[in-house]
């Protein structure tokens, strides 16, 4: 027997609300892998745009739009949650009909090369999946359902047997709350002989750098280090508890080689600073190892996240001329429930600018995760981002110290030319309130 499979009873109501509605219809199955082979699949949305009478079967499979779709939803993911497969509905068997089966291979296959090419987001969790992915047919005639993983490692995607359970209630949803501090100077490169940096690379190496660090961290649990093999839900009860407080302590080294002692001239710096605020859920047996990979998942893929957004929101041209410090505010993050009703607790979230309205997102939800909230939902206070008036910005003037005998050309005095080009989360320079729940 493959891999095993549990689905929350209330995906299974959705599923058939889709059937219902017959055609053809194609979503993401976003859930938590373990490290024994066992998926938790909490969450199925479909892919927009599928309703028109007139879009034929291919526009429905569409690859390119599939993992565009399934990008965009991870953005909204906490760390150790992933989409983890796709359903399909569909009046032939998916299994059977090699035309049909071809189509999903190469969706699945688009999928990953998507998160191969952004590899911050997190989207993959190999140690676990082992390149595979969840296929679910559910019968649009019959409401029956069939599941199997196909293999991606291969050229030729392989087909293989899988155990599918809806369950009501399945498994009992533990919240980890973690706030991370960062604040750390980088060079500022130019890929081009261009005056023009480019914001993107600059702030994904800085993401990646973070990521390099966090890899040798040290994460206590209510202010120790637990074992990687111990399950959380094992511990809480010990402790008669339900929460944990979580830390995190990156590595420094106590001493620094001549080599890492020297000095570097760069043509500018990046200021990279803030507090990321983390939560992350995991399922009942989970371990303090698996616990550990997401919390770190999370931080980056949170951070990433608001890096494309970001970007994605500038408006600038080569011919732009580039200012001496430049401010980057990344959005802050906010929280809102999978489920608005039944008093399930796990949530996902989505990022804000300081302009935007607290109601700005809740279209964008219900598009991605096909999740229908009111702004009251949303739970936008764990990261708030202090009023910066313009004439209150930093100038030139404030970070340039005045020119002496002393300096030569070339020496290191520029501390952020080129940019305070992000104070991450600049975000969250005060914290309205810390809570653990």
């Amino acid at each position: 027997m493959g891999r095993s499979v549990l689905c929350e009873a209330f995906v299974e109501e959705y599923l058939r609300a889709l059937s219902r509605k017959a055609g053809i219809c194609m979503g993401l199955l976003i859930g938590q892998p373990s490290a024994g082979g066992k998926d938790y699949i909490l969450h199925a949305n479909r892919i927009p745009g599928q309703d028109e009478e007139d879009s034929d079967e291919m526009n429905k499979l569409d690859a390119t739009v599939a993992s565009q779709h399934a990008l965009d939803t991870t953005r909204m993911l906490p760390g150790g949650m992933n989409v983890l497969g796709i359903f399909v509905i569909h009046p032939k068997n998916v299994f059977q009909d090699a035309t049909l089966l071809s189509s999903v291979k190469f969706i699945l296959m688009s999928l990953k090369a998507t998160f191969d090419a952004n590899p911050l987001l997190m989207g993959t969790c190999d140690e676990f999946e082992k390149d595979e992915k969840l296929v679910l047919y559910y019968s649009a005639s019959s409401k029956t359902h069939i599941c199997k993983t196909v293999t991606l490692a291969a050229d030729n995607p392989t087909v293989q047997p899988c155990d599918w359970k809806f369950v009501e209630r399945l498994t009992t949803w533990h919240k980890l709350n973690v706030f991370f501090e960062t604040d750390d100077v980088y060079p500022l490169n130019q890929s081009t002989d261009r005056e023009q940096y480019d914001t993107e690379a600059n702030l994904t190496q800085c993401a990646k750098r973070l990521k390099e660090q966090l890899g040798g961290a040290k994460i206590l649990f209510d202010g120790a280090p637990k074992l990687s093999g111990d399950t959380v839900e094992g511990v809480l009860t010990m402790k008669n508890q339900d929460k944990f407080l979580v830390n995190i302590y990156l590595p420094s080294a106590t001493e620094l080689s001549p080599k890492e002692t020297q000095i570097e001239h760069f043509k500018g710096t990046l200021k990279f600073d803030g507090i990321v605020s983390s939560q992350i859920y995991i399922h009942s047996r989970c371990t303090f190892g698996e616990a550990e990979r997401f919390i770190v998942a999370d931080i980056v893929r949170s951070l990433m996240s608001r890096i494309q957004i970001h970007c994605d929101s500038l408006v600038q041209t080569e011919d732009t001329p580039q200012d001496k410090i430049t401010l980057n505010e990344l959005p802050r993050r906010i929280y809102f429930p999978l489920r608005n009703q039944g008093g399930f607790p796990v949530h996902f979230s989505d990022y804000l600018f300081p302009e935007e309205a607290v109601e700005t997102p809740l279209s964008r939800i219900c598009e991605t995760l096909d999740v229908r909230l009111s702004a009251r939902d949303l739970n936008c206070n764990v990261e708030l981002v202090p009023v910066v008036k313009e004439d209150e910005r930093p100038n030139e003037d404030v970070w340039r110290p005045a020119k002496t005998d002393d300096d030569f050309d070339g020496k290191l005095n520029l501390p952020v030319v080129g940019g305070l080009l992000a104070i991450l989360v600049a975000l969250i320079a005060y914290l309205v309130y810390y809570y653990m729940m």
